[in-house]
This record gives C-alpha cells, sequence and structure tokens, in this order.
C-alpha cells in the first residue's frame, strides 16, 4: 500500500517514516515557505492550502491512499462535493469550532463541513469526546472520526526535578477565572506561562505569577522543575483545548491535574496517571491541589506511572502505528 503524505502541523519531526509513505510536503515549511515568498498576510494561508490541495489532486490517483493534515481540508472538500473523485483519505490534525453563533454563516459552515466529512474516509480527532462533539454539531456520521492520540517527544531527554512551585500554562479556552480562584492563598506559588494582558481585568492573587511569553526552552525549563502541572479549561467547546499542554508534561514526568473530566479522560486515567476534575469548579480544582500539595509521594508515583504512559501511548513511534491502524481500517481497498 502506497500512501500520498503531507506531514501535519503537530506531527513529529524527524523520526522515520513508514516506509510505504511517500512525503509531498511538510505543513509547518510550507507556511513558512509561502510566507516567505508571497507575503500577502492572512491571503498566503489561502494560498498555501490551495496549491496544496490542487497538488494532491493531481498526484494522488497514483497512490492507494491520500493522508494530509488540516492543509488538505480542501481536497477533502473537493472529494465531498464530487463523489466520483474520491480516494480513500485520512484528514488529521483538524481543528474545528463553532465558529458562528447565528445567521447564514452558521448553515454555511455546517454545510462545508459536512462535505468535508463526506470527502474523507476518515478524520482524526485528539479525544473521543470530539468525535461524539463534532458528529452532533455538524450533524454527520460518529463513525467518521478514529481517534489518534497526540503524541510528542519533546523534552524525553530531560530529567525532572521536585520544585517548590505549580506551572499553568496556554491562552486558548483557559479557564484562568476559575484557576485563579482555586489557587487563592494556597501555600504554594502558582507560575503562569501567558501573556499579561489576560489577566488586566482579573484579580491575580499574591501567590501567582505571571510571567509572561518566554522563550521555548525556557518553557521546559520551567515545566521540568514544577511540582504540578495544573490546567483549567473552558467547558462546553466541541474542540477540547490542553492535549499538547498536558501530554507533553506526561512525556516529560509530571503529575497533571486538569478540569476537564470529558476531553482529557481520553488520556489520564484518573489516580494513575494523572488527576481528573470537573470543569468551572474552583473548589473540586483546589482541593485536588491540596490533597496533592500534602502527598509528595503519591505526585511522584503519579509522574512515573504519567511518564511510562505517555512513552508508550504518545510517542512518535505510536502515532505512525495508529495511523497505519487507521488507513487498514478504512476498507478492503486499502489492503
Amino acid at each position: 500500500m502506497n500512501v500520498l503524505f503531507t506531514r501535519p502541523l503537530t506531527a513529529p519531526r524527524n523520526v522515520p517514516l513508514p516506509g510505504c509513505f511517500d512525503v509531498l510536503a511538510d505543513e509547518a515549511e510550507l507556511s513558512t515557505e509561502f510566507q516567505r515568498n508571497y507575503p500577502l498576510g492572512g491571503k498566503t494561508e489561502h494560498l498555501a492550502r490551495l496549491w496544496l490541495a490542487y497538488t494532491l489532486f493531481r498526484r494522488r490517483g497514483r497512490y492507494a491512499a491520500v493522508v494530509t493534515g488540516r492543509y488538505g481540508e480542501l481536497l477533502m472538500l473537493l472529494q465531498g462535493m464530487v463523489p466520483f473523485l474520491r480516494r480513500p483519505s485520512l484528514l488529521l490534525d483538524i481543528e474545528w469550532y463553532e465558529t458562528y453563533k447565528t445567521g447564514w454563516r452558521i448553515h454555511l459552515n455546517r454545510w462545508l463541513h459536512r462535505r468535508i466529512v463526506a470527502g474523507a474516509s476518515r478524520i482524526q480527532v485528539f479525544c473521543h469526546a470530539e468525535a461524539t462533539n463534532y458528529a452532533r454539531y455538524f450533524g454527520v456520521d460518529q463513525k467518521k472520526f478514529v481517534w489518534i492520540p497526540y503524541c510528542t517527544d519533546a523534552g524525553s531527554e530531560l530529567e525532572p526535578v521536585t520544585g517548590d512551585y505549580i506551572l499553568t500554562s496556554g491562552v486558548h479556552q483557559r479557564d484562568y477565572p476559575t484557576l485563579l480562584a482555586a489557587v487563592k492563598d494556597l501555600p504554594v506559588e502558582i507560575r503562569v506561562v501567558a501573556p499579561q494582558e489576560h489577566f488586566r481585568s482579573l484579580a491575580v492573587p499574591g501567590n501567582v505569577k505571571i510571567l509572561g511569553r518566554i522563550p521555548e526552552a525556557e518553557y521546559w525549563r520551567q515545566l521540568c522543575a514544577a511540582r504540578l502541572l495544573v490546567l483549567a479549561l473552558e467547558k462546553d467547546v466541541i474542540r477540547r483545548p490542553g492535549v499538547i499542554t498536558y501530554v507533553g508534561a506526561m512525556r516529560l514526568g509530571k503529575c497533571v491535574v486538569v478540569n476537564d473530566n470529558t476531553g482529557a479522560a481520553s488520556y489520564i486515567e484518573h489516580g494513575k496517571t494523572g488527576f481528573l476534575v470537573p470543569p468551572a469548579d474552583p473548589s473540586a480544582l483546589r482541593e485536588q491541589i491540596r490533597t496533592l500539595l500534602a502527598s509528595p509521594e503519591l505526585v511522584e508515583q503519579t509522574a512515573a506511572q504519567a511518564r511510562k504512559a505517555a512513552a508508550e501511548r504518545f510517542s512518535a513511534a505510536a502515532y505512525y502505528a495508529a495511523i497505519q491502524q487507521a488507513l487498514h481500517g478504512i476498507g478492503n481497498a486499502l489492503l
């Protein structure tokens, strides 16, 4: 089985690919190249996606299947609109949101996504809850979605140490009011890797230190020395946030606490490889943090189990194995 492949933005790099994969493009490098050669602002991204869709369409006939990231959505859209043009395909790394709340745009948005789903044989989701959410929101068959876990080997060579602070990070779909309420007056420093402007309208407790934007190497240093990683995430969103952050922490060997007991349950076994609490519940989050602060041996044990589970389940090798398994699951045409 020969596969035409474009490497998604979140896919691991510098690792051997399956021998049957013919790499057409790296989507991150493609974006950079187009920004350099065609500096048209936001239009440049659309241009890159158009070029990739055209190239995939032109070359796909020589391959048993196409595997592409979000830059290949236009190809799936075309395949969904013209059924006789379809090829077996796996769409990876999607980021779908409730972009519009009312009006004609929401109907157009849903129609376009239904065509994308029709044009793809399978579509990757980053957690099981996303499959349910997308199927319900866009009105499509949930069986079209397959969970292929986010993977990372970043930081795996580092040796974690036990520090005297808790770390949290990110801005996308973070629930900082809940976090700040949960950690207020706890006997530990909370360090936040996020821009200062996100906290101007919030009452920041004295034990919370806003680090702002920091270089990637400094972020890994901060995470490596943290006692815990704690994430407070928004609830009731169709794409579950925070996956990259807490999987990276688990891979490094950190005990994580996430207030998303729906999406994060795909990665974290509560009480064994991390801890899950309900969303938008400062009391529950606070109580879990207090328990862990009083139980350093539990934190150490959980961190070790998290690192082992992440190395086995969320590595680059596991990622490409899951892609091949998804391809074989599409149907006899790919066997």
